[in-house]
């Protein structure tokens, strides 16, 4: 019988998410919102459990379980895999809802624009002694101001959108409603083109642009993960880092062999065996497998699984432990399978003990270890 561990799923957005998150995958994604008094809190929602909207509360007045982004930038394990150990960290800026009357309410939007830009310079305050690597971080949101605002600062942060606009008020199916006329008129390579014009280092995007029926409704040209579809999708994409949430069970692994980077909500110890019947490996970036351990793995029976990934993880050196040599040689394998377009040269500039370049698929705890609540974005 298959061994399993005792485990809690740690609440979404909190340092013992992220931190675990962190330690278990290749990086974490995690939403921040601005209080009253200008503290960056790790939240998603738009108001708290008790009906309040954050924006509008000082640090002090917020529920226990809200927690500034100061503890987590504290916490050494977070920052030595963040810093030392190639782990990757998505920051989500959330926008007030309209109804706070924070960031010009319904309409104004050159408030909501300096909303943007007070976020990020506390956070860029908040991360100058942090020494990250410039392939280490990427801050988005769905708001479009994020990009306006990041222009009218100095700084070296990386920005992009996410799209379509997922708006910060209504239910979840109200937003998907809305979003629906954006969807359908842009096809996954439109919005590759879009954020490659906005300078935008990587897309982060439904996985509904590449599987199921929807993916087929889009006008533009069609791709996917499998077949003729993947075959298109690696030609234009040409390593353009594509980010994908949700990344389920049965389609991670496509994800993977796809060359993207995929955002789950599963980081349980037990989640060995993937619903394609493949083992699961969550470090594909900073402890990656050679093509021969790989099928090693693939080759073990699915009883088998929990054992087999134990002793693995023991033995496959993290990113951080290789020699130069080796590291080249997992980014010229990886150049060459997904015909990454930059040149050689570029990507090794930005391959160091601690750092690995944009184009690496990755797999991200999603707000640490998974989302609290279905459906949301």
């Amino acid at each position: 019988m298959e061994e399993t561990l005792d485990w809690v799923r740690p609440r979404e957005n909190t340092v013992e998410a992220l931190v675990y998150g962190m330690e278990q995958s290749d990086g974490v994604e995690l939403d921040l919102r601005l209080t009253q008094d200008q503290r960056l809190i790790l939240h998603h929602d738009s108001k708290t459990e008790f009906g309040e909207y954050p924006e509008c509360l000082t640090i002090d007045e917020l529920p226990d379980y809200v927690e500034p982004i100061d503890d987590l930038l504290a916490n050494k394990d977070f920052i030595r895999r963040w810093t030392e150990e190639g782990a990757f960290t998505c920051i989500e800026f959330k926008s007030p809802h309209p109804s706070s009357g924070k960031a010009g309410g319904w309409f104004n939007g050159k408030e909501k624009e300096q909303h943007m830009i007070n976020m990020i310079q506390n956070l860029q305050e908040l991360l100058e002694p942090i020494e990250r690597s410039n392939s280490s971080t990427v801050i988005y949101s769905f708001d479009p101001k994020i990009i306006t605002a990041s222009k009218k600062i100095k700084t070296d942060l990386k920005f992009s959108r996410l799209r379509p606009n997922i708006r910060q008020w209504g239910n979840w199916t109200t937003q998907r409603i809305v979003a629906t006329p954006s969807f359908l008129a842009n096809s996954l390579p439109k919005l590759m083109d879009k954020q490659r014009q906005e300078g935008s280092p990587m897309l982060p995007c439904s996985l509904q642009y590449l599987k199921g029926i929807e993916s087929n409704i889009n006008i533009g040209w069609t791709v996917g993960l499998e077949g003729k579809k993947l075959e298109r999708l690696t030609k234009y994409r040409r390593g353009y880092p594509v980010y994908v949430w949700p990344s389920k069970s049965d389609s991670e692994r496509l994800l993977l062999d796809a060359g993207l980077t995929g955002l789950t909500d599963d980081l349980s110890p037990n989640s060995v065996t993937l619903d394609t019947g493949h083992a699961r490996w969550t470090k594909p970036a900073t402890q990656p497998l050679t093509d021969e351990t790989r099928k090693e793995l693939d080759d073990t029976p699915k009883e088998e699984h929990f054992t087999k990934i134990s002793e693995l993880k023991k033995e496959v050196s993290p990113w951080y432990e290789l020699s130069d040599n080796e590291r080249i040689k997992f980014v010229d394998n990886w150049r060459k399978k997904w015909l990454w377009a930059r040149e050689r040269s570029t990507l090794l500039n930005e391959t160091s003990k601690s750092s690995l370049p944009w184009e690496v698929s990755r797999i991200i705890g999603h707000r640490g270890t998974g989302s609290s609540h279905k459906g949301s974005s």
